[in-house]
């Protein structure tokens, strides 16, 4: 039976593993222990892991050290150990793996993180963040309806696409954290897409407000397709960040997801139809390019708007 030990972090991190195919094993600071740990508050022979030759138990012993030893979080002179026990030595932590417990089987690879190698360019990268900005700046552009001057807008977009890059940077960390590939150019590569992606939908509400003014249901569509992007994005992103069960990385992404949307509900996202006798307006206005059905002549609109009040008064009767 081989002695097996993995030194910990201080979150109880993996960092590295010792594998003894003997009976015991001297702990301390000296050289000529079996496992030698640099810490200055371990002694030059502080424990002795054993296994009984009798029960086959794994024992250890405290070599009358300084700081004693910890055992799952208490002191002991003498322990019986078992598989996960973590022992503290000094500002060392240790733990006891049983190499006769068998391991979880592997998870199954999937196809879609081969898939997904595309966004690991920093070209692509690049291209996407001077869209990004293009789009930004060209959008404050079409809304302006001051004197336009580009070195008074940049700073402010540049901001905004500052912002953008908050959430690969913490994924990225948080990855590095856990001792994880920070995957930086593929979680900036996805943020970017996304981010065009809700772009892209903010230019269609926009395009279909102006033309066809749609009825309650639109905003409904309107959150369906948001949510979808928020859902999607987050998935992918713990998806590229770290390997865990499906399960789990269901469960993260709705909890994420609805931290993410529940405030625009609560901000009023969704509107009520009943009858407000101090009615809010929406008083901006849409520049002409997004027109995209035309323009009526006065003729038209008059008459277009007579039959709208000529419908009122057909409803007031009915």
């Amino acid at each position: 039976m081989a002695i097996v030990l993995e030194l910990l972090s201080r979150k109880n991190i993996p960092l590295k593993h010792f594998k003894f195919e003997q009976d015991y094993v001297c702990v301390g600071r000296d050289f000529n222990n079996d496992l030698r740990l640099d810490d200055p508050y371990i002694c030059p022979s502080h424990m002795l892991v054993a296994i009984d030759p009798e029960s086959g138990q794994l024992l250890v012993n405290d070599c009358q050290s300084t700081n004693g030893i910890k055992v799952n979080g208490k002191y002991v002179n003498q322990a019986n150990l078992t598989s996960n026990d973590i022992i503290k030595i000094g500002r060392t932590r240790l733990r006891v793996i049983d190499t006769k417990v068998p391991l979880p089987v592997a998870m199954p690879l999937s196809e879609l993180e081969e898939n997904l190698s595309w966004l690991n360019k920093i070209s692509l990268a690049f291209s996407l963040v001077l869209i990004c900005l293009s789009y930004l700046v060209l959008s404050q552009y079409i809304n302006s309806v001051e004197e336009f001057k580009l070195i008074n807008i940049l700073p402010s977009q540049l901001g905004q696409l500052g912002m953008m890059l908050i959430w690969p940077l913490g994924i990225a960390t948080l990855a590095k954290v856990v001792k994880k590939e920070s995957h930086l150019v593929n979680q900036l590569n996805l943020m970017l897409l996304a981010s065009l992606l809700v772009f892209a939908l903010n230019l269609l509400q926009k395009v279909i407000i102006f033309n066809i003014q749609p009825d309650g249901w639109f905003s409904w569509l309107e959150l369906l397709v948001f949510s979808a992007i928020i859902v999607s994005f987050t998935w992918l992103s713990l998806f590229i960040a770290f390997h865990q069960p499906d399960k789990r990385r269901n469960y993260i992404t709705a909890v994420i997801s609805l931290l993410i949307l529940a405030p625009i509900l609560a901000l009023g996202f969704l509107n009520d139809d009943e009858f407000n006798s101090r009615p809010k307006y929406n008083p901006t206005l849409l520049a002409p390019i997004y027109n995209v059905t035309g323009t009526i002549t006065s003729e038209g609109f008059v008459d277009k708007s007579q039959k709208l009040f000529n419908r009122v008064d057909s409803l007031r009767s009915e």
